[in-house]
C-alpha cells in the first residue's frame, strides 16, 4: 500500500483514484418535500456484486469518498452516496450557506430513506438484477443510518458505523445541560430572529483549520486533500453548527441508542480511540442495545475521529476488517464485543 503523507501517495490518489471517480461517479439530484432538491452519487463498475450505501458526517458530501469508493470497487462493489441536506452539493435551509443547520433531526432520516428507494431503483434497472445492500456510516451520518435501520423496513444486510455520533463531546457540560442550553437558544432564535439561523457561541462561517490544529486525522496527504476539494467546491463548503442542529443532535444521538434493539441486522461500530468530537462510551451503550448477537465494537487506539482520511496504520484495518464484514465474516470475533 501507499504512505500517505508522502508523494507516492498524492500521485496514485491523482493517477488512479480520481480517473475511477470521473469514469464512474454520476451526480443525480431528487426533490423532497418543501423544494428541497438533495443531491447523490451513483458509482455503477461492471458486474457488481452488491451496494453499499454511504451516509456521510457533518460538513461532509460525496467529494470526501473517492478512495473509498475505489477500494470498493475493487471487490465489485457499486456505491451510492447521499449529501445530506444542507451539506454538499444539496440544497442549504437557510440564506447563509455557511450554516451547518437542520430544522428537524428526523428529515436527514426521512431523505435518506427516500434516497435509498431511488438508488435502489436506478441500480436495479442497471444490473438487471437486485443487488444485496450493505451500509457505510461516519459521525452524524451514523446517527442518521442507525435510525433509519430502526425505523424503516430496508434490505441491508449488514452496516459499518465509523466514529457514530450517539452522543457529542461536551467536556465538562452534563448531557442534560447541553441540551437545556441549546433548546434554550434556538428558541431564542425563533423567537427574535426567525429568519437568522445563530451559530452556537464559538463557530461561524467555513475557516480551513491548519493540519497542525486538527482534530480529525494524522494523515497529512489525506488531510491536504479533504481541504483542496472544499477550495475547489466553495459551494460545499460548510460551516460550525447552529443552535438548533446542536439541539437536534444532541436529542437525535440518545434516540438512536433507545431505538437501537429495532437493529436487525449486524452492525460493526468502528471506534476511534483518539477522538476528541463524539462520545466513546455513548458508542458502546449502542452497541449493547443492538439485537444482533454478531454485532461488535472494533478500537482503533489513537486514531482521530475521521477514520476514512486517517493514516494508513490507522485506516488500513478499518477497510480490511469492512470488507469482511460485507461478506459475512462477522461470527469469527464474537467472544468479546469490545475489543
Amino acid at each position: 500500500m501507499h504512505d500517505d503523507n508522502k508523494p507516492a501517495w498524492q500521485a496514485f490518489y491523482q493517477d488512479t483514484v480520481m480517473p475511477y471517480w470521473h469514469e464512474y461517479a454520476e451526480r443525480f439530484y431528487m426533490q423532497r418535500p418543501h423544494e428541497i432538491n438533495l443531491c447523490y452519487y451513483l458509482i455503477r463498475p461492471p458486474n457488481a456484486k452488491a451496494l453499499v450505501l454511504i451516509s456521510p458526517g457533518r460538513i461532509e458530501g460525496a467529494i470526501k469518498y473517492p478512495e473509498l469508493v475505489w477500494e470498493l470497487g475493487q471487490q465489485g462493489y457499486a456505491v451510492a452516496i447521499i449529501d445530506h441536506r444542507g451539506q454538499g452539493f444539496s440544497d442549504r435551509l437557510t440564506p447563509n450557506p455557511h450554516n451547518g443547520h437542520v430544522h428537524e433531526f428526523d428529515d436527514f432520516v426521512d431523505d435518506f430513506a427516500g434516497f435509498v428507494r431511488e438508488a435502489e431503483k436506478h441500480m436495479n434497472e442497471h444490473y438487471g438484477v437486485e443487488l444485496p445492500v450493505h451500509l457505510v456510516a461516519h459521525s452524524m451520518g451514523g446517527a442518521i443510518a442507525a435510525l433509519y435501520l430502526a425505523r424503516y423496513p430496508h434490505n441491508v444486510k449488514s452496516a459499518v458505523l465509523s466514529s457514530p455520533m450517539f452522543g457529542i463531546q461536551t467536556g465538562w457540560i452534563p448531557h442534560w445541560l447541553a441540551v437545556a442550553v441549546t433548546r434554550a437558544g434556538a428558541a431564542l432564535n425563533q423567537l427574535l430572529s426567525p429568519q437568522t439561523a445563530w451559530y452556537f457561541p464559538g463557530t461561524g462561517d467555513y475557516v480551513e483549520t491548519p493540519f497542525k490544529d486538527n482534530e480529525l486525522s494524522h494523515s497529512l496527504a489525506r488531510y491536504q486533500t479533504f481541504r483542496e476539494h472544499y477550495q475547489e467546491h466553495p459551494e460545499a463548503q460548510l460551516g460550525g453548527p447552529t443552535f438548533r442542529w446542536i439541539a437536534e443532535a444532541l436529542s437525535a444521538a440518545r434516540q438512536a441508542i433507545a431505538e437501537a434493539g429495532d437493529i436487525h441486522i449486524p452492525v460493526l461500530v468502528v471506534q476511534a480511540g483518539g477522538d476528541t468530537v463524539v462520545d466513546g462510551r455513548a458508542q458502546q451503550e449502542f452497541v449493547c442495545a443492538l439485537s444482533h448477537p454478531h454485532s461488535q465494537v472494533m478500537v482503533v487506539a489513537g486514531a482521530k475521529h475521521e477514520i476514512f482520511i486517517e493514516s494508513d496504520t490507522y485506516r488500513e484495518p478499518v477497510v480490511t476488517r469492512l470488507l469482511t464484514w460485507f461478506q459475512g465474516e462477522q461470527a469469527l470475533q464474537t467472544a468479546d464485543p469490545y475489543e
